[in-house]
Protein backbone atom coordinates (compact mmCIF):
# COMPACT_ATOMS: atom_id res chain seq x y z
CA UNK A 1 0.00 0.00 0.00
CA UNK A 2 1.24 3.49 -1.01
CA UNK A 3 1.51 5.85 1.98
CA UNK A 4 0.18 9.44 1.76
CA UNK A 5 1.92 12.22 2.97
CA UNK A 6 0.06 13.98 6.43
CA UNK A 7 0.71 17.33 7.39
CA UNK A 8 2.15 15.89 10.68
CA UNK A 9 4.80 13.61 8.78
CA UNK A 10 5.56 16.51 6.27
CA UNK A 11 6.08 18.87 9.46
CA UNK A 12 9.18 16.83 10.25
CA UNK A 13 10.53 17.56 7.01
CA UNK A 14 10.68 21.46 7.27
CA UNK A 15 14.63 22.38 8.00
CA UNK A 16 14.37 25.15 10.71
CA UNK A 17 16.79 28.27 10.91
CA UNK A 18 19.74 29.04 13.96
CA UNK A 19 18.77 32.27 15.39
CA UNK A 20 22.21 33.55 14.59
CA UNK A 21 22.09 32.46 11.07
CA UNK A 22 23.03 35.60 9.03
CA UNK A 23 21.74 36.64 4.99
CA UNK A 24 22.41 33.36 2.83
CA UNK A 25 22.67 30.78 5.56
CA UNK A 26 19.32 29.96 4.96
CA UNK A 27 19.55 28.90 1.09
CA UNK A 28 20.61 31.00 -1.83
CA UNK A 29 18.04 29.47 -4.50
CA UNK A 30 19.38 30.02 -8.49
CA UNK A 31 16.25 30.12 -11.15
CA UNK A 32 16.93 30.07 -14.57
CA UNK A 33 14.00 30.83 -17.05
CA UNK A 34 12.11 33.05 -19.10
CA UNK A 35 12.27 33.52 -22.55
CA UNK A 36 10.57 36.04 -25.14
CA UNK A 37 7.33 34.27 -25.17
CA UNK A 38 7.41 33.60 -20.93
CA UNK A 39 8.22 36.25 -18.72
CA UNK A 40 6.20 35.27 -15.88
CA UNK A 41 7.33 31.67 -14.73
CA UNK A 42 10.29 32.07 -13.48
CA UNK A 43 9.08 35.37 -11.01
CA UNK A 44 6.34 33.27 -10.35
CA UNK A 45 8.93 30.35 -9.06
CA UNK A 46 10.89 33.14 -7.24
CA UNK A 47 7.85 34.08 -4.86
CA UNK A 48 7.22 29.91 -4.51
CA UNK A 49 11.06 30.00 -3.61
CA UNK A 50 10.95 33.10 -1.59
CA UNK A 51 7.77 32.73 0.54
CA UNK A 52 8.65 29.09 1.45
CA UNK A 53 11.86 30.59 3.45
CA UNK A 54 15.12 30.89 0.99
CA UNK A 55 17.29 33.80 1.79
CA UNK A 56 18.01 34.80 -1.76
CA UNK A 57 16.48 34.04 -5.01
CA UNK A 58 18.47 34.86 -8.19
CA UNK A 59 16.55 35.01 -11.30
CA UNK A 60 19.01 34.51 -14.35
CA UNK A 61 16.63 35.59 -17.43
CA UNK A 62 17.37 36.51 -21.20
CA UNK A 63 17.74 40.22 -22.35
CA UNK A 64 14.63 41.05 -23.31
CA UNK A 65 13.08 39.48 -19.86
CA UNK A 66 15.18 41.67 -17.39
CA UNK A 67 13.69 44.88 -17.08
CA UNK A 68 10.35 43.87 -16.57
CA UNK A 69 11.57 41.08 -14.29
CA UNK A 70 13.49 42.74 -11.60
CA UNK A 71 11.03 45.65 -11.68
CA UNK A 72 8.51 43.08 -10.49
CA UNK A 73 9.44 42.36 -6.67
CA UNK A 74 12.72 44.55 -5.52
CA UNK A 75 13.09 40.62 -3.36
CA UNK A 76 14.49 39.33 -5.86
CA UNK A 77 18.15 39.44 -7.35
CA UNK A 78 18.13 39.37 -11.24
CA UNK A 79 20.79 38.57 -14.19
CA UNK A 80 20.70 38.89 -17.82
CA UNK A 81 22.31 37.13 -20.83
CA UNK A 82 21.88 38.75 -23.98
CA UNK A 83 19.05 37.85 -26.79
CA UNK A 84 15.50 36.19 -26.58
CA UNK A 85 16.18 32.55 -24.95
CA UNK A 86 18.96 30.52 -23.66
CA UNK A 87 21.55 29.10 -25.61
CA UNK A 88 24.77 27.06 -25.14
CA UNK A 89 27.03 30.76 -25.60
CA UNK A 90 26.66 31.90 -22.54
CA UNK A 91 26.17 28.76 -20.38
CA UNK A 92 29.43 29.18 -18.42
CA UNK A 93 28.88 32.53 -16.64
CA UNK A 94 25.94 30.96 -15.43
CA UNK A 95 27.20 27.91 -14.51
CA UNK A 96 30.32 29.63 -12.73
CA UNK A 97 27.82 31.88 -11.02
CA UNK A 98 25.62 28.76 -9.70
CA UNK A 99 28.44 27.41 -8.30
CA UNK A 100 27.72 29.61 -5.12
CA UNK A 101 24.25 29.10 -4.85
CA UNK A 102 22.51 25.59 -2.82
CA UNK A 103 20.03 24.87 -5.20
CA UNK A 104 19.14 25.25 -9.13
CA UNK A 105 15.74 25.30 -11.02
CA UNK A 106 15.47 25.09 -14.37
CA UNK A 107 12.42 25.39 -16.78
CA UNK A 108 9.90 28.10 -15.62
CA UNK A 109 9.32 29.75 -18.99
CA UNK A 110 12.02 27.84 -21.19
CA UNK A 111 12.13 28.50 -25.01
CA UNK A 112 11.12 24.87 -26.73
CA UNK A 113 14.63 25.83 -28.93
CA UNK A 114 16.73 23.06 -29.81
CA UNK A 115 19.71 25.18 -28.75
CA UNK A 116 18.12 25.74 -25.52
CA UNK A 117 18.00 22.07 -24.84
CA UNK A 118 21.22 22.01 -25.67
CA UNK A 119 22.07 25.05 -23.08
CA UNK A 120 19.85 23.02 -20.02
CA UNK A 121 22.21 19.81 -21.17
CA UNK A 122 25.12 21.57 -20.91
CA UNK A 123 24.28 23.13 -17.38
CA UNK A 124 23.70 19.90 -16.10
CA UNK A 125 26.92 18.24 -16.73
CA UNK A 126 29.22 21.10 -15.74
CA UNK A 127 27.45 22.52 -12.54
CA UNK A 128 27.25 20.07 -9.79
CA UNK A 129 24.78 21.83 -7.41
CA UNK A 130 21.43 19.74 -6.45
CA UNK A 131 18.88 20.96 -9.09
CA UNK A 132 15.29 20.71 -9.78
CA UNK A 133 14.26 20.53 -13.47
CA UNK A 134 10.56 21.77 -14.69
CA UNK A 135 9.15 22.39 -17.79
CA UNK A 136 11.10 22.22 -20.81
CA UNK A 137 14.14 21.24 -19.10
CA UNK A 138 12.70 18.08 -18.14
CA UNK A 139 13.16 16.53 -21.79
CA UNK A 140 16.66 17.18 -21.82
CA UNK A 141 17.28 14.10 -19.37
CA UNK A 142 16.44 12.57 -22.60
CA UNK A 143 19.37 13.64 -24.27
CA UNK A 144 21.82 12.75 -21.34
CA UNK A 145 24.05 9.44 -22.43
CA UNK A 146 24.75 8.86 -18.79
CA UNK A 147 23.46 8.70 -15.35
CA UNK A 148 23.64 8.93 -12.14
CA UNK A 149 24.27 12.46 -12.41
CA UNK A 150 26.68 14.16 -10.13
CA UNK A 151 24.20 16.29 -8.47
CA UNK A 152 21.00 15.30 -6.89
CA UNK A 153 17.95 15.87 -9.15
CA UNK A 154 14.39 16.48 -8.53
CA UNK A 155 12.01 17.05 -11.60
CA UNK A 156 8.36 18.25 -11.34
CA UNK A 157 6.76 17.13 -14.24
CA UNK A 158 2.99 17.49 -15.04
CA UNK A 159 1.44 14.21 -17.38
CA UNK A 160 2.20 14.92 -20.50
CA UNK A 161 5.43 15.94 -19.71
CA UNK A 162 5.75 12.36 -17.72
CA UNK A 163 4.68 11.01 -21.16
CA UNK A 164 6.92 13.00 -23.34
CA UNK A 165 9.90 11.47 -20.88
CA UNK A 166 9.06 8.24 -20.87
CA UNK A 167 8.04 8.27 -24.96
CA UNK A 168 4.49 6.30 -23.70
CA UNK A 169 1.16 6.95 -23.06
CA UNK A 170 0.54 6.49 -19.33
CA UNK A 171 -1.01 7.28 -16.78
CA UNK A 172 -0.37 6.62 -12.93
CA UNK A 173 -3.08 5.38 -10.67
CA UNK A 174 -2.49 3.58 -7.47
CA UNK A 175 -4.48 1.25 -8.30
CA UNK A 176 -2.84 0.40 -11.47
CA UNK A 177 0.01 -1.70 -9.67
CA UNK A 178 1.79 -1.48 -13.13
CA UNK A 179 2.00 2.38 -13.92
CA UNK A 180 3.35 2.65 -10.19
CA UNK A 181 6.28 0.15 -11.04
CA UNK A 182 6.80 1.77 -14.12
CA UNK A 183 7.32 5.42 -11.94
CA UNK A 184 9.55 3.67 -9.80
CA UNK A 185 11.90 2.06 -12.27
CA UNK A 186 12.25 5.68 -14.33
CA UNK A 187 13.29 7.31 -10.86
CA UNK A 188 15.99 4.57 -9.95
CA UNK A 189 16.69 3.98 -13.72
CA UNK A 190 17.78 7.22 -14.17
CA UNK A 191 18.75 8.07 -10.21
CA UNK A 192 16.19 11.32 -10.36
CA UNK A 193 13.54 12.03 -7.58
CA UNK A 194 10.24 12.69 -9.71
CA UNK A 195 7.63 15.03 -8.20
CA UNK A 196 4.60 14.35 -10.23
CA UNK A 197 2.24 16.51 -10.49
CA UNK A 198 -1.55 16.15 -10.62
CA UNK A 199 -5.31 16.06 -8.52
CA UNK A 200 -3.29 13.37 -6.90
CA UNK A 201 0.48 13.60 -6.44
CA UNK A 202 3.05 10.75 -6.70
CA UNK A 203 6.76 11.04 -5.44
CA UNK A 204 9.46 8.82 -6.27
CA UNK A 205 12.60 9.11 -5.23
CA UNK A 206 16.03 7.71 -6.61
CA UNK A 207 15.82 4.91 -4.26
CA UNK A 208 12.37 3.62 -5.58
CA UNK A 209 10.35 4.51 -2.66
CA UNK A 210 6.65 5.84 -3.67
CA UNK A 211 4.50 8.24 -1.52
CA UNK A 212 0.99 9.96 -3.10
CA UNK A 213 -0.11 13.89 -1.76
CA UNK A 214 -3.76 14.79 -1.78
CA UNK A 215 -3.21 18.36 -0.59
CA UNK A 216 -4.40 20.54 -3.41
CA UNK A 217 -7.70 21.34 -5.10
CA UNK A 218 -9.31 21.92 -8.90
CA UNK A 219 -8.63 25.78 -8.47
CA UNK A 220 -4.99 25.28 -8.58
CA UNK A 221 -5.48 24.15 -12.30
CA UNK A 222 -4.36 28.26 -12.96
CA UNK A 223 -1.42 28.74 -14.72
CA UNK A 224 1.48 29.21 -13.41
CA UNK A 225 1.11 27.57 -9.92
CA UNK A 226 3.17 24.37 -11.09
CA UNK A 227 6.36 26.94 -11.68
CA UNK A 228 5.07 28.22 -7.82
CA UNK A 229 5.83 24.74 -6.83
CA UNK A 230 9.01 24.09 -8.14
CA UNK A 231 10.29 27.28 -6.63
CA UNK A 232 9.13 25.99 -2.82
CA UNK A 233 10.75 22.61 -3.95
CA UNK A 234 14.34 24.41 -4.84
CA UNK A 235 13.85 26.70 -1.27
CA UNK A 236 13.46 23.11 0.12
CA UNK A 237 16.31 21.69 -0.69
CA UNK A 238 18.44 24.93 -0.24
CA UNK A 239 18.01 25.04 3.29
CA UNK A 240 19.15 21.58 3.70
CA UNK A 241 16.05 19.08 3.04
CA UNK A 242 16.98 15.76 1.51
CA UNK A 243 15.96 16.39 -1.87
CA UNK A 244 13.34 13.67 -1.86
CA UNK A 245 12.09 15.06 1.70
CA UNK A 246 12.00 18.57 -0.34
CA UNK A 247 9.53 17.16 -2.74
CA UNK A 248 7.30 15.91 -0.35
CA UNK A 249 7.01 18.50 1.97
CA UNK A 250 6.62 20.93 -1.16
CA UNK A 251 3.95 18.90 -2.66
CA UNK A 252 2.25 19.15 0.65
CA UNK A 253 2.45 22.59 1.69
CA UNK A 254 1.56 24.46 -1.76
CA UNK A 255 -1.75 21.75 -1.75
CA UNK A 256 -2.32 23.15 1.86
CA UNK A 257 -1.77 26.84 0.46
CA UNK A 258 -4.10 26.27 -1.90
CA UNK A 259 -6.54 24.38 0.21
CA UNK A 260 -6.29 27.01 2.58
CA UNK A 261 -7.54 29.95 0.07
CA UNK A 262 -10.29 27.52 -1.83
CA UNK A 263 -11.77 28.43 1.67
CA UNK A 264 -11.30 32.15 1.65
CA UNK A 265 -12.12 32.61 -2.69
CA UNK A 266 -12.96 29.70 -4.11
CA UNK A 267 -12.03 28.46 -7.64
CA UNK A 268 -11.04 32.46 -7.80
CA UNK A 269 -7.20 32.42 -6.43
CA UNK A 270 -4.12 32.58 -8.76
CA UNK A 271 -0.59 31.34 -9.09
CA UNK A 272 1.28 34.41 -7.00
CA UNK A 273 -2.09 33.85 -4.05
CA UNK A 274 -0.68 30.61 -3.64
CA UNK A 275 2.69 31.91 -3.16
CA UNK A 276 1.80 34.92 -1.16
CA UNK A 277 -0.20 32.27 1.31
CA UNK A 278 2.70 29.86 2.41
CA UNK A 279 3.59 31.56 4.95
CA UNK A 280 0.77 31.48 6.57
CA UNK A 281 0.32 27.51 5.89
CA UNK A 282 3.82 27.07 7.10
Amino acid sequence: MIKEIRTKDAKKLLVGRRDNSHKGDNGRVLIIGGSVDFYGAPVLAGLGALYSGADLVYLYVPECNFECTRSMYPDFIVRKYPGEYLTERYTEQIIEFGKTCDSVLIGPGLSEEEKTKDAVLEILKKLHVPTVLDAEAISVLKKMSKFPLQQPIVITPHGNEFKNLVDREIYIKKEDTKSIILLRSISMDLHINVLLKGSVDYIASDEGVVEINTSGNSGMTVGGSGDVLSGVTASMIARGADPYDAAKAAAHFTGLSGDNLKKKKGNNFSASDIAFNLPYVL
